[in-house]
């Protein structure tokens, strides 16, 4: 079988790099809270996924967070989902979405600060899904706007969807402080609840999509050859209890930190500056960051895997949108299993390496250069399988902005490992707003199959400096 290796998002377009980014930086690296530029900051509420042009034409009806709502609700989640976009191209197809509750940062004097995050997290995962049935997805079996298919080769195969949230707390000490040398180190620990996995995965020998009579052609049918299957979930679809969240019983849990520093070289900017003015005047600053480092463990009571093979499958509209709206137990009550057992197993948490290099070309304007790589989980489990494991995708980001304490504007050029070209972004922070993309051009209906990440949030903070007395 394929493994179900999962792909996790990059952080706020542009904010991340960002010397005012503060909370939203500290996800990235904790380090930024060494020195702090703020007093405060809160983040009232910080909303983010990924779509395509579809969502703005169905705003109002639909979500960019079907991700986050499918372990909790089931009420038109296919509709949700098919105005979502794709991050990576044609394969995998990835979807993902996030919540940063109110969360806040503290600077503990000029040197110190500390900051209590927390976020929910969400994303869905399918690998080898062939075009032609993607596109019926979208575009439904009943609407005549899916051309028929015969006897195409298929293979293995896999979807999953992901979520969880976890409450951290970040520290963050600037160690150096001289002229032309700032060094600033950081650490997160972090509580994971509230996780759940729902997944299938299988293999099938070819498919087709035919018309279901001659007299009506315009309703189609997808027809399966030979499927083999494992299905299951570590919690079934239940409403949302905060109680239930906490309970390791109900849901997967665990622990992970983050690691980060920051070394700014350089004040050609100094003799330019007012003395109130505490924008950064380093030429260079180095950083690096080791994020998400832990797992989550999944040992619930009411979990279920089921395998099964079929000879014949046939999948009409009705069943495309129950598998779609219940995940895995809808497809469990279509189509009979031969074995069930339960599910209890760890899960890597999506860990990364992020390096960059910040550039100041000239004051207020910065050019960032950043990579960010999976790191690959050590040890196994009792029964070899890693297929849970999250990753993140190998990524260079090229990203020029302009900035200073209450605005900015970032063109964030990410290089997306199996990505035929880059995603253009842009980003704004605009005194308490900020609106980002991932990538502009997968809003517009010619931009392809990628979408955009887009993030929308309400910051507020108080400016850590003084002004001249004199």
């Amino acid at each position: 079988m394929t493994a179900l290796q999962c792909a996790f998002a990059q952080q706020i377009p542009g904010l991340q790099f960002s010397n005012y980014g503060g909370l939203y930086r500290s996800t990235y690296n904790p380090s930024v809270l060494g020195g702090p530029r703020h007093k405060f900051q809160i983040n009232v509420l910080s909303l983010g996924g990924s779509i395509k042009y579809r969502y703005f034409r169905f705003i109002g009806e639909n979500s960019f967070l079907y991700p986050v709502l499918a372990p909790h609700s089931t009420k038109e989640l296919y509709g949700r989902s098919r105005t979502m976009g794709s991050l990576t191209y044609k394969d995998p197809i990835f979807l993902a979405g996030e919540i940063r509750w109110p969360s806040v940062s503290f600077a503990l004097g000029k040197y110190h600060g500390v900051a209590v995050q927390l976020r929910t997290r969400g994303f869905v995962l399918g690998r080898n899904i062939p075009s032609a049935i993607d596109n019926l997805y979208m575009k439904r079996l009943d609407t005549g706007s899916t051309p028929p298919i015969s006897d195409e080769a298929w293979g293995d195969f896999s979807l999953v969807q992901q979520s969880f949230s976890d409450l951290s707390f970040s520290y963050g000490a600037q160690l150096l402080d001289i002229e032309g040398h700032k060094f600033r180190v950081g650490v997160t620990v972090k509580r994971v609840f509230g996780a759940r996995v729902a997944y299938l995965k299988g293999n099938a020998d070819r498919y087709s999509i035919n018309p279901v009579s001659s007299s009506n052609p315009d309703v189609n049918q997808l027809e399966i050859e030979n499927l083999t299957y494992e299905s299951g979930y570590s919690t079934p679809n239940r409403k949302m209890s905060v109680g239930n969240l906490f309970d390791s019983g109900k849901y997967g849990s665990g622990w992970g930190y983050d690691l980060g520093f920051s070394y700014e070289i350089g004040s050609v900017w100094k003799d330019r500056k007012e003395v109130y003015n505490d924008s950064p005047d380093y030429l260079v600053r180095l950083a690096g960051s080791l994020t998400d480092i832990g797992s989550v463990k999944y040992k619930t009571g009411d979990s279920r895997v089921v395998k099964g093979s079929h000879s014949n499958v046939v999948v009409g509209q009705t069943q495309l949108e129950m598998i779609s709206d219940r995940g895995p137990e809808g497809f469990m009550s279509l189509f009979p299993s031969d074995t069930s057992f339960v599910l209890a197993q760890k899960a890597k948490l999506p860990q990364a390496l992020n390096l960059e290099a910040d550039l100041q070309v000239f004051h207020g304007f910065f050019l960032n250069l950043s990579h960010t790589s999976r790191l690959s989980g050590g040890g196994k489990q009792s029964n070899g399988d890693r297929s849970l494991d999250m990753y993140v995708p190998n990524t260079f980001i090229i990203t020029p902005r302009f900035e200073d304490e209450d605005s900015g504007l970032s063109f964030p050029i990410s290089f997306i490992q199996g990505n035929n070209r880059p995603s253009i972004g842009l980003a704004g922070h605009f005194g308490p707003v900020f609106l980002g993309f991932s990538n502009v051009n997968g809003l517009m209906k010619s931009g392809g199959a990628r979408g955009s990440m887009m993030y929308i949030g309400f910051t507020a903070w108080k400016a850590s400096r003084k002004k001249d007395k004199d």
